[in-house]
């Protein structure tokens, strides 16, 4: 007989599926021709583009963070340091402002931020915020390439692409969430206690059985997660990548940029993609690790972190060929390149003959404060490598030159500093190194959770509070440290600020649990 309790993500798969509003068209899309085929004029111009001049006023209000900005869910808010290079900051916005007089419509927001990642693609979030990161500068060539780049990332914001995301995430948290209680509740079952040494022992009756409906319930959801990602979401994507390609192409020609950078920055980005391939084998590998690992050890706890680490990062994107052949086939750069060529041709074939500029750009980047912040945030990675091969002198070297250029205060080189100072021993120095921090409104969560953490055990909940709050203001979510809070305001016996606490950790699943551990309800 069927365990029951497996066939329950397939169904909620099918409950949630008011969620996907137009997967039939998105599935046509898959094997019929793509967006760019199907134009026949400028994509500006099109109904389906004209439907977003207006903006929507509740959703714009939003964007532009008019609430209290502290409301952004934990999953949604920033992971990286961001980085301050003012004249670069000031070049790359101007390409943003250049490229938005081209849409006929109301502008929302846009707001170029620079982070502390080498990564190549840039992205944008739901409130027009567009992230470059620094390994994106570190390889174009031309502002033609960067304006490129920016205006397939506006597009997407232009076009609240986001709305169709947030559908998904949402329908995928829900798949992983029930997973992980199939998975504690089959532990559970299994459990025995063994009394024959006399002491209380908890033991596996039927461990080979218990890995099983564990690994059938991991796969069957991750399968359903595939699905979405690889299928629905990812037709879906698709269009959304198609679609951006053509808008912000219309965007950059018409700010005067040649169309050809457009093709060089998707050849980068599918070189760039190809690199990052053995990744993702040597990921899986070491999850599939810990996870038997975690089983032999009965740990319950590193094995549910270990099943929804695997569901949430890996597996859900790579689970079947089938899905990798969709993510390959229609949303490569390669495949987006040919396609981009041929509306150019079609629709532009006059423009496509303007000239990539290559002066502008390599001039921004050779200003003698833009390059020496550049090169101390290189060093600052050089430091982190250093490290991880076990060259503890070199990485004192790195990081000696990253703290003595101009970003040396920035989060993301005090960070790779504290590494260093704490892979050596010395505690104060790596303190120091946080505490040095000139502005934390570009520190990441994981900087922000070092220093609130460092307070608590020190039973300094005022000064666990004074870090929280610049958290809360600089990132823009109460709900990321709602625990470390508590714990603070438990710390200075503030009963009234625990109580409030506790009844705003009702309104988060993911910390309620956490909330209630620390505070009982009896307290």
């Amino acid at each position: 007989m069927k365990n029951p309790l497996l066939t329950l993500p397939l169904l909620a798969l099918l409950a949630g599926c008011q969620t996907l509003d137009g997967a039939n068209k998105a599935v046509q899309n898959l094997v019929g021709p793509s967006t760019q085929s199907r134009v026949q004029g400028h994509y500006l111009d099109q109904a389906e583009v004209r439907e977003y001049y207006r903006l929507d006023p509740q959703r714009d209000s939003q964007q532009r963070l008019s609430f209290d900005g502290r409301n952004l869910p934990a999953s949604e808010i920033r992971q990286q340091n961001l980085v301050q290079i003012a004249e670069l900051q000031t070049y790359l916005q101007g390409i943003v402002d250049r490229l938005i007089k081209g849409w006929p419509g109301e502008a929302p927001k846009l707001q170029v931020r620079i982070t502390d990642s080498y990564t190549f693609g840039p992205s944008a979030d739901p409130f027009g915020n567009i992230f470059v990161p620094l390994g994106m500068l570190d390889n174009v060539q031309s502002e033609d390439e960067i304006a490129a780049m920016l205006g397939h990332e506006m597009s997407h914001v232009l076009l609240r692409h986001h709305d169709r995301l947030a559908a998904f995430e949402e329908q995928k948290e829900m798949m992983t969430n029930l997973a992980s209680t199939v998975v504690i509740a089959a532990m559970a079952a299994d459990t025995g206690v063994d009394r024959s040494s006399g002491k209380l022992k908890l033991i596996s009756k039927d461990p080979l059985g218990t890995q099983k409906t564990i690994g059938n319930t991991v796969l069957y959801t991750a399968l359903a997660n595939s699905f979405s990602d690889n299928v629905w979401s990812t037709a879906w994507g698709r269009a959304q990548e198609d679609q951006a390609d053509l808008l912000g192409t219309d965007l950059m020609i018409r700010a005067g940029y040649a169309p050809r950078a457009a093709s060089v920055s998707l050849q980068r980005l599918s070189d760039f993609q190809g690199k990052q391939e053995p990744l993702l084998g040597s990921f899986l590998k070491a999850r599939q690790s810990a996870m038997q690992e975690s089983l032999q050890q009965f740990d319950l706890n590193r094995l549910s972190r270990e099943v929804n680490t695997l569901l949430n990062q890996g597996l859900g994107t790579a689970i079947t060929a089938t899905g990798q052949y969709f993510t390959r086939s229609h949303m490569s750069p390669a495949g987006r390149d040919e396609e981009l060529r041929k509306y150019l041709q079609r629709e532009y074939r006059q423009q496509t003959r303007a000239r990539v500029d290559r002066r502008s750009w390599p001039r921004v980047r050779n200003l003698a404060t833009v390059q020496a912040s550049l090169q101390g945030y290189k060093d600052a990675y050089a430091a982190t490598a250093a490290l991880e091969q076990k060259q503890p002198a070199q990485a004192q070297a790195f990081i000696t030159r990253a703290l003595a250029s101009p970003v040396g205060n920035q989060p993301g080189v005090r960070r790779a500093a504290f590494n260093v100072h704490l892979d050596r021993g010395d505690n104060r120095a790596a303190l120091a190194d946080l505490e040095s921090i000139n502005d934390w409104s570009l520190a990441g969560p994981s900087i922000y959770d070092l220093m609130i953490s460092y307070h608590l055990k020190r039973n300094d909940p005022q000064a666990a509070l004074g870090m929280i709050e610049k958290a809360e203001q600089n990132l823009g979510s109460e709900e990321l440290f709602i625990t470390e809070k508590l714990l603070a305001n438990s710390q200075l016996k503030a009963n009234d600020q625990v109580q409030s606490l506790l009844r705003k950790c009702e309104r988060y699943p993911s910390r309620k649990q956490s909330c209630q551990k620390l505070v009982p309800k009896s307290a």
